[in-house]
């Protein structure tokens, strides 16, 4: 149990500070079927398109499967109390390591940001009604959400000192300030990514699946989940077929309702200007639309997504071969229309390599970090 805290500046959304207990063994029966009711209830509530990907993602077979996969790491205890300190831009990411930790059987403290988004109040909402319908779910004892500033570093280093593991979704600034000022037995760290899709068309019978795939690694959060594509690498694609691709992108986008917020369309132009300065972009051709903007590169190096804002703006380039440079900062190439051979090529060059469309789902392993190993000793 973590000691009862009080400072002006931090608001309890949830929970019960006095009630945290962390359970003896991880994936504990009581827990699995708890997590998979709340599953059924987010389900049912088809609140968002997040919401339901969270509630689709730890539905029980899906749990079970990582129990098996848990079982094989032989890990026998939690890790005891973990914090968690939350992104502002992607509103839903950390109550997937929040559910994860729960089933290792950890207590959990988690602070979201003071300026996260309205979706990130709706899923603890949620959370509430789900637990006010049932008031003797274990989930009572292994979670309390709150929010605090950034920069109140003193309730920070309050939960640091007493949890037993901190993880961290954040930019580098953000990391690096936390651990100048609060120091922690153990952590895990998700810095600043990026992520870029490589796309072959063959045929116009190959856009309309291409432009719904990237549509749905592209268009959540504003484009400011770390693996939501920034750039557009084409690989022995036409320029017809390119031209194409933007019509009907531009088309479907006008008709999906999770369109860009207007500050996000007002910030495309200024973020590309930054691009251009900080990254020495050389733009070829530079399309502006209500949708999204796409600037076409003359040449590409996956460094210059380390300025890229999201927003709805897309780089563009074309290359010639998929040897592209390696960086630790380039977390997911998302791919289409290429065969095994060309994705494993691919693969070498960034952490993970999937099936664009597939970019903003969530696995145990992220990053290159098995969480499950982490949450556990």
């Amino acid at each position: 149990m973590t000691p009862l805290f009080k400072h002006t500046s931090l608001q309890q959304l949830q929970g019960d500070f006095t009630q945290l207990s962390p359970q003896t063994v991880p994936f504990q029966d009581d827990t699995v079927a708890d997590i998979a009711a709340f599953s059924q209830f987010l389900l049912k509530k088809q609140q968002s398109n997040a919401v339901s990907a969270l509630g689709f993602w730890c539905r029980k077979a899906n749990i079970l499967a990582m129990k098996k996969h848990y079982m094989a790491l032989k890990r026998n205890h939690p890790r005891g109390i973990v914090f968690h300190i939350t992104p502002a831009n992607v509103d839903t990411v950390y109550f997937y390591s929040l559910l994860l930790s729960m089933l290792c059987g950890n207590s959990n403290i988690v602070r979201i940001s003071d300026r996260s988004g309205e979706q990130t109040y709706q899923l603890i909402a949620l959370l509430n009604e789900f637990l006010s319908l049932h008031p003797y779910s274990v989930l009572n004892s292994l979670c309390a959400i709150v929010s605090y500033p950034s920069d109140t570093q003193v309730i920070t280093q309050h939960f640091s000192e007493h949890c037993d593991m901190r993880i961290i979704w954040g930019g580098d600034d953000a990391i690096e300030q936390i651990n100048q000022h609060a120091h922690v037995k153990h952590q895990v760290c998700f810095p600043d990514r990026y992520s870029l899709a490589v796309i072959r068309l063959t045929t116009e019978a190959d856009i309309d699946l291409a432009v719904s795939r990237f549509i749905r690694d592209f268009n959540a959060f504003s484009q400011q989940a770390c693996s939501s594509p920034k750039a557009i690498l084409w690989y022995q694609t036409s320029l017809e077929l390119q031209n194409l691709f933007w019509q009907v992108l531009r088309l479907a986008l006008s008709k999906d309702e999770s369109q860009f917020s207007q500050t996000a369309q007002a910030n495309r132009l200024y973020h590309l200007q930054l691009l251009i300065l900080l990254a020495n972009i050389n733009p070829l051709d530079i399309n502006k639309y209500h949708e999204f903007m796409h600037c076409e590169l003359v040449e590409f190096s996956p460094d210059m997504l380390l300025h890229h804002q999201g927003d709805g703006l897309i780089l563009s380039c074309q290359i010639q071969n998929l040897k592209l440079e390696k960086t630790d900062k380039l977390q997911t190439i998302s791919y289409f229309g290429l065969n095994a051979s060309e994705q494993s090529q691919l693969a070498t060059a960034a952490i993970r390599g999937i099936a664009l469309g597939q970019a903003l789902t969530f696995d145990h392993y992220w990053d290159g970090v098995d969480l499950l190993a982490e949450l556990s000793c």
